[in-house]
């Protein structure tokens, strides 16, 4: 049975495809070349590819533009071709599927920068990275864009503030250990909370694990997501048969997962099994009982806080607010207040924002200055309202754009 996702109108379950570097390596790709630009060499690869997970069963192909973002692509002397690359690779996707009912999704990734604080990009750089990308992206025609096999939260919200703008649907999935954490030390389900509220469509997780290992993941999560939940396991490790895999995402879906399809070591096959699968599966039967929760708010991990909550004294934003940060840890408080003046209070505080392991709660009387703290904050933050004199209207206003809460 069919539903429709009220984020963006597309029809759920979605099947998405498999593999598609190990397939390039079957044509020909060598090793350690830059496979955006061989692919743009090959589009009879690209679309032989493209058409043997359409006729698969796949709803949704990828594009190959998966590091064509200039971050990647200055590694291989190539970061002036992100409009070429990006073009061309979705044309000639979409052109080897004409007449087929499968959308084409913009694929885009990690940039292979470090941001600030412990490296030297500044984080409103990355955004700009994925920015072109995405624009490339959706003039090229792409139906819908894919941020996949991210490792960092703060390059996934990067990702999703400058790929928004575009208007397309946009899916963010993940790569995290059995423990749900990220190499950066991201919590999945931390990351859901934070990036659902920024308008993605759905959010999930891809590459890092089988389907088995995802089970336990996803019926975690789903209690808390208000989007669309997406799995695009590898096939397991020693590898599953094709059957075997779709059986073991039968599973996933019975956890929430609306949107499935297949990472490493999966190819044309395995999507076939899926489809069967998908197809006799009615996932208007799976139901999820939402999560309790008054608040929620997040960092490297989820907090759960009630309407009680008290603040630490107001901290004032300097270039080292270790001492600050520190004591008010050491307070019996809820949440860390930070007290905003000007827009720079905020990219300061979010060179020290590492240092707290408890909310995050801005105050300011600057709309601008608000706007810069929750764009550079790594989490879902709280506004607080009490003593302030903007309007709340306001407030809302400016949390909505980060999915932040006003208080």
């Amino acid at each position: 049975m069919k539903i429709m996702s009220d984020q963006s109108r597309l029809p759920l379950p979605l099947v998405l495809d498999g593999a598609t570097g190990t397939e390039y390596m079957k044509a020909g790709l060598p090793a350690g070349d830059c496979l955006e630009y061989w692919a743009s060499e090959h589009p009879e690869v690209v679309a032989q590819v493209a058409r043997s997970y359409a006729q698969a069963g796949s709803n949704v192909v990828y594009a190959p533009t998966f590091l064509a973002n200039a971050g990647n692509l200055k590694m291989y002397g190539l970061s002036e071709q992100v409009q070429r690359l990006n073009t061309t690779l979705v044309q000639t996707v979409k052109e080897s599927l004409q007449g087929m009912p499968v959308l084409v999704a913009g694929d885009m990734s990690t940039t292979g920068l470090i941001p600030e604080p412990f490296g030297e990009t500044e984080f409103v750089h990355l955004i700009g990275i994925y920015a072109e990308q995405a624009s490339a992206l959706a003039e090229a025609g792409a139906d819908l864009l894919v941020v996949e096999t991210m490792s960092s939260l703060c390059e996934c919200r990067a990702a999703v503030l400058g790929a928004r703008q575009t208007g397309l649907p946009l899916m963010v999935t993940m790569t995290v250990d059995a423990e749900g954490r990220t190499m950066w030390g991201d919590d999945v389900l931390a990351s859901l909370v934070t990036l659902q509220d920024m308008g993605i469509f759905a959010f999930g997780l891809n590459c890092s694990q089988g389907p088995e290992d995802m089970v336990d993941l996803f019926q975690r999560i789903a209690p808390y997501a208000k989007v669309p939940l997406a799995a695009k396991p590898n096939a397991g490790e020693p590898p599953l048969s094709a059957v075997q895999f779709s059986d073991r995402c039968a599973k996933l879906m019975r956890r929430g997962v609306q949107i499935i399809g297949g990472c490493c070591g999966t190819d044309p096959t395995y999507v076939e099994a899926l489809r069967h699968m998908v197809d006799s599966f009615d996932i208007s039967k799976v139901q999820i009982k939402p999560a309790e929760y008054e608040i929620l708010a997040a960092g490297k991990q989820v907090y759960y806080l009630d309407e009680g909550l008290e603040f630490s004294q107001p901290i004032r934003c300097e270039v080292d607010m270790s001492d600050a940060l520190l004591e008010a840890g050491h307070e019996s408080c809820d949440a860390v207040l930070i007290h905003l003046d000007t827009p720079d209070d905020g990219y300061r505080f979010s060179l020290n924002a590492h240092m707290v392991d408890m909310p995050v709660a801005f105050e300011s009387e600057s709309l601008e200055a608000l706007d810069s703290a929750l764009l550079h904050y790594n989490g879902k933050a709280l506004v607080a309202s009490v003593n302030c004199e903007l309007e709340r209207e306001q407030l809302e206003e400016v949390a909505a754009r980060y999915g932040a809460t006003v208080l």
